[in-house]
C-alpha cells in the first residue's frame, strides 16, 4: 500500500481544518472541496487547493459522492478523509472510491455496512461475545410490528434509526399511548438525516451511563485500545460534553470493556480509527449500542491524555504502515473534558441560530477546535456545531474548573450560543462530583437554563445608544456637551431585550454619571464612565455599576447592540427595534401570526384552514441544522390561513400561519 501524497478532505469547517493540520506535518498535499455557502471558509484558504463541489444543501454537495471521486481524480488526490458527519459512513462512498482506485481514510466497504446496520451490527457483536441489550431489529418491520415488539419488550424503549448514528432518530417511548407518534418523528428524523426511515427497538436502560471506546487496527492484523470516553451529558440523545477517563471506570472495567471492543474490531476485520458504544448501568453492567467506524466529534479528549495523534494513525494506517503502539504502552496521563460550543439558544429550548460572527476569540490556554472568523457567517444549511473547547487537567476536579474559566474567557458575538450554558455544567457539583448518567441535563435543567439578568447590561446599551453618535466618532473620556453642572432633563429610550420592550429614561450628570429608570427596582447608576474604541463597530466600557466596576464590550448590530461583560461568556443583544413585548402575550394579547423562529425546511404542515387548536398543539415540524423543531400554538384559536407547504424553505420571521380567536 503506497504512501499518500495527497490527500482530499470530504468535509468542511473545524473537522476538515484538524485534518489539514494532521497532514500538512507529514508532507502530504491537501485538497478541500466547498459548497457555495462556504467559499469564504477557513479551510478553503487553508488547504493547497480547493474545489467547489455544488450548492449550500449538503444532499447537492458534501453528499454528492460522484462529485467527490470527480473531484478527487481531478485533483489528483490519491486518498480521501471524509472526517465525520456527511459521507464518512456510507458503505457506497467507501465502495465508489475502491473503484475509483482511491484510498479511504477509513475501514473496508464491508465493515462499515455491517455497523451502519444497526441489526446486522448487534448480530455480529453477539456472535462475538459482546453483551447486547434485549430488543426487536426486523429491518422491515411494520408499525404494528413495532408496536407489538414493543409490548413483548416492555416499556420503557428505546426507537432507533437502523442506518446512521449520532442521535439522531432516536426516541424514548415510556408508554404505548406515545408510541405512534414517536415513532413518526424518529422515522422523519431518520429519513432526513440518513435517507433511510427504518427502525429498530431496545429496552431502554433509564439514565445509564455512555461509555464508548477509543480503537485503533492496521492492515497487518494489530489493534489496541485507548481507554474510554465518558460521553454521558447528552441532550436529545446529542453529546454536549465529553471526557476522559470516565469518573465510573476503574482499571478492571476498562480492561474488560476494552477487551469487548477489540473483539468486535477482529470480527469486523476492522482497519482504522474507531469507536465502540456501550451503555454502562448502576450496577456496573456494560451493553453494546453500536459501532462509529470513523473518527469521533470528541476525539480530542484521548488524544489530550494519551499524547497520540489519531488523525496522524488514520493517515499512517491508511498508507500500510504498522501500529506501532502496543497495549501496555498505552497510558493516561490527567483527565481532559471537552465543551461542544454550537449555535442554539438554550433560553428558547436550543433554537438553531444563525447571522454574523461579529467578534470571535477564544481562550489561549485550551485548545479550541474551530472554524470561526471575525466577519464570518453561520448558515442555517449544516449542523450547529461551531468549536471545541478542549482542556486538560491533572485531575478531574482541576480540568472541570479550567473548561468553566475557559468557557468565561470565550468571546463570539453575532448570535445567541450555549457558551454560558456549558460554563455553568462544567461548574455544576453534580457534575464535578462524577456520579450522573445521561439523565444529568433533564434532571438539572431548572439550574442549568435559570435565566441571567442582564439589568447592568441593558444599562450599559441605553447610555450607549442614547450618545451613539458620540461613539461612532472618538472615545468618550469626557464629559458629554450642552448639559450643564446639574442633571440633564431624561432622554427618553425603547429598547427590546430577552423578548421584553422597556421605556427606559436615561438621565445625565455631566460628570460621567448616568441613571437609567424603567429597570427593575430603583434607578441603575452607571458612574466614572468611560468608553473607547477598539475597532470598527467595537466599544470597550468601563464603568462602576451600582458602585461595583466592571468592563463591557458593546459590538454594533444591524439592528442594535450586544454587550458583553467581561468573563461572562453570554452576551446581551439590545435591538432599537419596538416590538411586542413578552410581557404582552403574558397579559394576553392575542398572537394572529406564527412566524418561522428560524431557517429551516418545512417537513410537516398538521393543520388546515378552519381546524380549531389548543394551547400547545403543534402546527409546523421544521428541519434546521439536521434537527426537528415543533412549532406550536400559544393559545387556544382557529387556524385562518395557512401559507405554507411541505419542503418550503423558511427564513426567520417569515410568515407560516395565521390564527385567529375563538369568539
Amino acid at each position: 500500500m503506497p504512501r499518500i501524497k495527497k490527500l482530499l478532505i470530504a468535509n468542511r469547517n473545524e473537522i476538515a481544518r484538524r485534518i489539514l493540520r494532521a497532514a500538512k506535518p507529514m508532507g502530504i498535499a491537501t485538497v478541500a472541496v466547498y459548497s457555495e455557502a462556504d467559499k469564504k471558509a477557513m479551510h478553503v484558504q487553508e488547504a493547497d487547493e480547493a474545489y467547489c463541489i455544488g450548492p449550500a444543501p449538503s444532499l447537492e454537495s458534501y453528499l454528492r459522492i460522484d462529485k467527490l471521486i470527480e473531484t478527487a481524480l481531478k485533483a489528483g488526490a490519491d486518498a480521501i478523509h471524509p472526517g465525520y458527519g456527511f459521507v464518512s459512513e456510507s458503505p457506497a462512498f467507501a465502495q465508489a472510491c475502491v473503484d475509483a482506485g482511491i484510498t479511504l481514510v477509513g475501514p473496508t466497504p464491508q465493515a462499515i455496512a455491517d455497523m451502519a446496520d444497526k441489526a446486522r451490527a448487534k448480530e455480529i457483536a453477539q456472535q462475538a461475545g459482546l453483551p447486547c441489550i434485549p430488543g426487536f431489529s426486523e429491518p422491515n418491520a411494520s408499525v404494528s410490528d413495532l408496536m407489538a415488539a414493543a409490548q413483548r419488550i416492555g416499556y420503557p424503549v428505546m426507537i432507533k434509526a437502523l442506518a446512521g448514528g449520532g442521535g439522531r432518530g432516536m426516541r424514548l417511548v415510556m408508554t404505548e399511548f406515545e408510541f405512534a407518534s414517536q415513532l413518526h418523528s424518529a422515522q422523519l428524523e431518520a429519513k432526513n438525516a440518513f435517507n433511510d426511515d427504518r427502525v429498530m427497538l431496545e429496552k431502554a436502560i433509564i439514565n445509564p451511563r455512555h461509555i464508548e471506546i477509543q480503537v485503533l487496527a492496521d492492515t497487518h492484523g494489530h489493534a489496541v485500545h485507548l481507554g474510554e470516553r465518558d460521553c454521558s451529558v447528552q441532550r436529545r440523545h446529542q453529546k454536549i460534553v465529553e471526557e476522559a477517563p470516565s469518573p465510573a471506570v476503574d482499571a478492571e472495567l476498562r480492561a474488560r470493556m476494552g477487551e469487548a471492543a477489540l473483539k468486535l474490531v477482529h470480527a469486523t476485520h476492522y482497519v482504522g480509527a474507531g469507536t465502540v458504544e456501550f451503555l454502562l448501568d448502576s450496577s456496573g453492567d456494560f451493553y453494546f449500542i453500536e459501532m462509529n467506524t470513523r473518527l469521533q466529534v470528541e476525539h480530542g479528549v484521548t488524544e489530550a491524555i494519551t499524547g497520540v495523534d489519531l488523525v496522524q494513525w488514520q493517515l499512517r494506517i491508511a498508507s500500510g504502515e504498522h501500529l506501532t503502539l502496543q497495549q501496555e504502552q498505552i497510558v493516561f496521563n490527567g483527565h481532559a473534558i471537552q465543551g461542544r460550543l454550537c449555535a442554539e439558544d438554550p433560553a428558547r429550548d436550543f433554537m438553531p441560530q444563525t447571522g454574523p460572527v461579529l467578534t470571535w476569540s477564544s481562550d489561549a490556554n485550551s485548545r479550541c477546535d474551530h472554524a470561526l472568523q471575525a466577519g464570518g457567517e453561520v448558515s442555517p444549511w449544516y449542523d450547529s456545531l461551531l468549536a471545541k473547547v478542549i482542556v486538560h487537567g491533572d485531575n478531574r476536579l482541576a480540568a472541570c474548573e479550567k473548561l468553566a474559566d475557559s468557557l468565561k474567557r470565550t468571546v463570539l458575538i453575532g448570535f445567541e450560543h450555549n457558551a454560558h450554558y456549558l460554563q455553568r455544567i462544567a461548574s455544576h457539583p453534580v457534575f464535578q462530583g462524577g456520579d450522573f448518567g445521561t439523565g444529568f441535563l433533564a434532571q438539572h435543567a431548572d439550574e442549568l437554563l435559570k435565566p441571567q439578568h442582564f439589568q447592568a447590561e441593558c444599562a450599559v446599551a441605553a447610555v450607549f445608544l442614547a450618545y451613539a453618535p458620540r461613539h461612532e466618532r472618538c472615545a468618550w473620556p469626557a464629559p458629554l456637551a450642552g448639559f450643564s453642572s446639574t442633571r440633564a432633563l431624561p432622554q427618553p429610550l425603547k429598547l427590546k431585550a430577552q423578548g421584553n420592550t422597556l421605556n427606559l429614561k436615561v438621565s445625565s450628570n455631566n460628570a460621567n454619571g448616568y441613571a437609567i429608570d424603567g429597570l427593575a427596582g430603583e434607578a441603575v447608576m452607571l458612574e466614572q464612565w468611560h468608553c473607547a474604541v477598539a475597532q470598527q463597530g467595537i466599544f470597550t466600557i468601563e464603568a462602576m455599576v451600582q458602585g461595583q466596576s466592571a468592563q463591557y464590550t458593546v459590538t454594533r448590530s444591524n439592528t442594535g447592540v450586544w454587550v458583553q461583560q467581561w468573563l461572562n461568556p453570554q452576551a446581551l443583544h439590545v435591538d432599537e427595534e419596538t416590538l411586542l413585548s413578552a410581557s404582552a402575550l403574558a397579559e394576553g394579547v392575542f398572537q394572529a401570526l406564527v412566524s418561522s423562529p428560524m431557517n429551516g425546511k418545512v417537513t410537516q404542515v398538521l393543520v388546515q384552514p378552519g381546524q380549531q387548536v389548543e394551547a400547545g398543539t403543534v402546527l409546523v415540524c421544521l428541519e434546521a441544522m439536521k434537527m426537528e423543531h415543533r412549532i406550536t400554538a400559544k393559545s387556544a384559536a382557529i387556524v385562518e390561513q395557512v401559507h405554507i407547504k411541505v419542503g418550503d424553505q423558511m427564513k426567520q420571521k417569515q410568515t407560516m400561519v395565521q390564527l385567529g380567536q375563538i369568539q
